[in-house]
């Protein structure tokens, strides 16, 4: 039997075995490195930008290996992040409610199809519960109470079943063919030489549209209309006419869509231009229903033949586009062989965005030759309710320089109703070397929507153009109307 000193002595050396063998034990579980799982997954929570605080990216970029209290303390980062996500799905789905129902329109700060920060996907809402689970006794033991951490996991299987049955609604409503458009009915009065009162079914289009397979869809888009006999320019100065009573059924977009990952797609066909903000708009959200008329003079129909790729290389990067076509307009062919290219970059932030796009293209040969080389730049802003959109252009149209601008404000008047007063400039200078041929118009209008689907529209123009403008008598005269518009 030991005495007492001995036994106090093997104690000691027993004690520090114990010591030893627990921090070896200990520091070859400390750390995760880039070949554990754990430090795996929070790389993966870091590049989808979910550990708050941290920017969104690899955390490879700033740490080689993490202890299991720091791993655990981003497992909180990781926590917040989709708390905060799932938070902005709730806010988003509550705006296409109050859409739906009428509310006040989305401004580009809240707008549905610009949903803020990181998506909340079902796999990181995985990843983060079973982080959860690995450092529960690191989380204990920096202070996160046990009750605490189990209402979270019972909140992340909620987020889970939450997000899989508004996936697979999606993903039910993705697989449908639909049948959508609208219908628009207008009394106007026009004081120019030309000008006159009537009633004119302005527009009427009808889209087709669906998916083809998981990554390929359609869309097809015809109008018809009874507009009066229109005389224009076209782009050699020839004279043109369209529309007329019992104007015939167009073809006016014919696209087909493959997407090549969640934030890239590329789209041929004959397409909408993707050309800053207001070529890019559906004509049925136009505040004023018209667009500035350097837009229609530059981009006639809106549309081309051919090709592009957009896509967004991250979280926060700007929106690409980059393609080729034959030229501007539908039913567009080339007449030679030079293929126009067209670029946009839209540079989001805080209260709205910004865009730069180009067109270098030319058409004709000989002395039929046009150059029809463009530059435009634009931004879209939003102070609370107040919206603001403007953008401006240089180039070549029809043998000349030329250059053209619009800014437009508006403000809702009627709270809880989708309503806006608003305010339109535009102007536009069809040959910089020539004098008094500037078109002015001011477009002071209130828009109001009586449900989802009608909306009531008055637009009161102020329009001056000078006398050597190439459509003076079309266009120099004051003007008013009346639109009643039906979505379907």
């Amino acid at each position: 039997m030991l005495s007492g000193p001995r036994r106090t002595l093997v104690g000691v050396w027993v004690l520090l075995g114990v010591v030893v063998v627990s921090a070896a034990a200990w520091g070859a579980v400390s750390y995760v490195k880039p070949g554990d799982w754990q430090y795996q997954e929070l790389d993966k929570l870091g590049q989808a930008g979910l550990l708050v605080g941290h920017p969104a990216g690899p955390i490879t970029a700033w740490a080689d290996k993490l202890s299991r209290f720091e791993a655990a303390t981003l497992t909180l980062r990781a926590v917040e992040g989709i708390g905060q996500a799932y938070q902005a799905k709730g806010q988003r789905l509550q705006q296409l409610a109050q859409v739906e129902a009428g509310a006040p329109p989305a401004t580009p700060e809240t707008a549905p199809a610009s949903p803020p920060g990181p998506a909340l996907r079902a796999e990181d809402l995985l990843r983060v519960q079973k982080l959860v689970e690995e450092f529960r006794t690191e989380l204990v033991t920096m202070g996160e109470k046990q009750e605490e951490l189990e209402t979270s996991m019972k909140l992340m299987l909620g987020m889970v079943t939450d997000l899989q049955k508004g996936l697979d609604a999606v993903a039910a409503d993705q697989k449908k063919h639909k049948i959508d458009g609208y219908i628009q009915f207008r009394f106007g009065r026009d004081n120019a030489t030309s000008g006159k009162q009537n009633f004119t079914v302005r527009r009427t289009r009808v889209n087709f549209r669906g998916p083809v397979s998981a990554h390929t869809s359609y869309r097809i888009e015809l109008q018809a209309d009874s507009k009066e006999s229109i005389t224009g320019v076209d782009f050699t100065g020839k004279k043109t006419t369209s529309g007329g009573p019992g104007s015939k059924v167009q073809v006016r977009t014919v696209a087909l869509d493959y997407k090549l990952t969640d934030t890239a797609f590329v789209e041929g066909g004959q397409v909408i231009l993707p050309w800053g903000y207001e070529l890019q708009e559906s004509v049925p959200n136009l505040w004023t229903g018209e667009r500035a008329f350097f837009m229609d003079r530059l981009f006639p129909d809106q549309r081309g033949i051919g090709t592009y790729v957009e896509f967004r290389p991250g979280t926060c990067a700007p929106l690409i586009d980059v393609g080729g076509f034959n030229d501007i307009g539908i039913n567009s062919y080339d007449t030679n062989d030079h293929v126009n290219a067209l670029a946009r970059v839209k540079w989001p932030f805080a209260i709205g965005s910004a865009a730069i796009s180009a067109w270098q293209g030319e058409t004709g040969t000989g002395p039929n030759y046009v150059d029809q080389t463009r530059y435009g730049i634009g931004t879209q802003l939003a102070f609370g309710d107040t919206q603001f959109l403007a953008e401006g252009v240089i180039g070549q149209d029809r043998g000349h320089d030329v250059s053209g601008w619009y800014g437009q404000i508006g403000h809702p008047l009627v709270a809880d109703r989708r309503n806006l007063l608003f305010a339109k400039y535009d102007v536009y200078d069809e040959n910089r070397d020539l004098s008094n041929d500037l078109f002015h118009r001011w477009s002071l209008g209130y828009w109001y929507e009586l449900d989802a689907s009608t909306r009531l529209t008055f637009v009161y123009q102020l329009i001056h153009a000078g006398t050597k403008f190439s459509d003076y008598k079309t266009w120099n005269g004051n003007a008013e109307y009346l639109q009643w518009q039906v979505k379907f």
